[in-house]
């Protein structure tokens, strides 16, 4: 096998880095992946190695089984060598290594408290012929399951670093050993694809670790995390303080409905998708016609105005009207993670009951998350030089209809990055915002939601070919239902008044 290997290398170093589009067929990839065990790593060891090929059943302990549909079986996998790594001192991390390599790296982030490996996304990479990795940043649970943090009655301030940052660059350092290892070649470029924790992901890599990825594909990121955490329990607060109760579901989504209905027009099309939420202006009788009650209809504008403090100054964003209540103003409760933030992470007591705050100590609250993780999780840091200074490219876009952070996090950050590094022409070589209306956290909504920023992102680095417009798809049963170009922000996507609203041509940014 030695000659072989030796012969590999040296075709290699005949055709050049990038002049093949599969290994030479001398080359073993059952024997190369074996071989992949017996690799050496600092602070950390290969557990694993397999050789895969159509079907695959994820490990249920690494699986998201609280979204169980994803940790079933995944089928029509190539050939794929699948690589276990754990790093110090308990970060599990998942490569998968295909047989016919585009020589690109895309590793993908998690959501929530993440626990586990997103196997369902880490297929859809591998299969359009990328190296791909995930990690479960350093514990093995659940994405709203915060108590990781917290054992023997104090917190784990290294669970906290493994889960804000350590883990990911330290995957990106062990997957690109792996891969020159495996192929005898390193990636000719490196991407991060993440929504949600996973988009706070990808920032964290711009902030902290610039020369890890080429191009970053960010998605309602997580960003903030020391205001927008505690902001998400904001809405039960003020219900509990107000009303002595939530407001019933069937009221909330009958409201958000008639807003919509109220406010549709306005762009010029009847779709059931509002342009810019954040401007709306809705009357008192419109929510009174919705079913709201005096008590009720003050309660929901103190949230939809976000966290203020005793004196009504504001701490943080609210979702806008047009996005769904069902989750942070449940009248099942209170969504976990900020509950779990609370207990573990902020009072240290597993006991702690958030009803008890009121307005008073919900300030409290949210200015010791503040002091206690804005260092370390806020992934705010809006000088990005070393990153721009590299080459790296990054695209961020945000549903407007997020149900679970706040668009307007994202805005407020992207115009601070402005404002740091020189203003818009400074910055629209390498960093782009875009805004997708009706589009819920991640995906799902009224609006079109599969969007083509990655294929955009991956031909801004490599062509250079620089981002205008996005197209949005709405996609029913395989069948594309609407198509929608997004602009870049601030510009809205503004429909001409002639034509299909589903040709991307007949829209304009303005």
């Amino acid at each position: 096998m030695m000659k072989y290997s030796l012969l590999f290398l040296s075709v290699l170093s005949c055709l050049g880095a990038s002049a093949y589009a599969k290994p030479p067929s001398i080359w073993d990839s059952a024997e190369s992946c074996k071989k992949l065990s017996d690799l050496k790593l600092d602070n950390a060891k290969v557990v694993n190695t397999e050789l895969i090929e159509g079907n695959f059943t994820p490990p249920s302990k690494l699986a998201d089984t609280l979204r169980g549909a994803k940790a079933k079986e995944i089928v029509g996998l190539p050939q794929i060598c699948r690589v276990e790594l754990t790093i110090d001192p308990a970060i599990n991390v998942e490569v998968w290594l295909p047989s016919q390599w585009n020589h690109r790296l895309q590793s993908i982030g998690g959501g929530g408290y993440a626990g586990f490996i997103p196997f369902d996304k880490l297929a859809v990479a591998a299969k359009n012929g990328y190296v791909t990795a995930a990690t479960d940043t350093g514990h093995v649970g659940n994405l709203v399951d915060g108590k990781f943090v917290f054992k023997d009655g104090k917190l784990q301030t290294d669970a906290v670093r493994d889960f804000a940052h350590r883990s990911v660059h330290e995957m990106t350092i062990k997957t690109k050993q792996v891969i020159e290892s495996y192929y005898g070649q390193a990636a000719d470029y490196s991407y991060w694809n993440g929504c949600s924790t996973g988009g706070r992901q990808g920032l964290m890599e711009a902030q902290w670790y610039p020369t890890d990825y080429d191009g970053l594909y960010i998605a309602a990121p997580a960003i903030y995390w020391d205001k927008f955490i505690p902001a998400e329990i904001w809405p039960q607060v003020v219900m509990q303080q107000e009303l002595g109760r939530p407001i019933g579901s069937d009221k909330l989504d009958k409201v958000r409905k008639a807003i919509i209905e109220f406010a549709d027009e306005k762009d010029g099309i009847k779709d059931g998708i509002i342009n810019d939420p954040t401007t709306l202006e809705i009357s008192d009788d419109l929510l009174n016609q919705a079913g709201l009650n005096k008590d009720e209809i003050r309660t929901l504008r103190k949230i939809w105005q976000g966290p203020t403090d005793q004196n009504g100054k504001s701490l943080w964003f609210s979702i806008e009207p047009t996005a769904p209540l069902d989750v942070l103003a449940s009248d099942k409760g209170p969504f976990p993670i900020p509950v779990d933030y609370l207990k573990y992470w902020i009072k240290q007591d597993p006991n702690f009951d958030w009803k008890g705050l009121g307005y008073k100590g919900y300030e409290k609250y949210f200015n010791q998350s503040v002091k206690m993780f804005a260092p370390i999780m806020g992934t705010d840091d809006t000088d990005l030089s070393q990153f721009k200074k590299l080459g790296g490219k990054m695209i961020i876009w945000h549903g407007l209809d997020d149900r679970l952070i706040a668009p307007k996090g994202s805005i407020q950050y992207y115009n601070d990055v402005l404002k740091t590094m020189g203003g818009k022409e400074n910055v629209d070589n390498f960093a782009k915002l875009y805004l997708a209306p009706g589009v819920d956290h991640c995906n799902g909504g009224d609006g079109p939601d599969k969007i083509n920023g990655f294929e955009t992102l991956v031909n801004w680095v490599e062509k250079k070919q620089t981002p205008t417009t996005l197209i949005a798809k709405k996609i029913k049963n395989g069948q594309v239902t609407m198509q929608r170009p997004l602009c870049q922000y601030p510009q809205q996507t503004i429909y001409t008044g002639n034509g299909d609203t589903n040709n991307p041509e007949n829209f304009v940014c303005k």
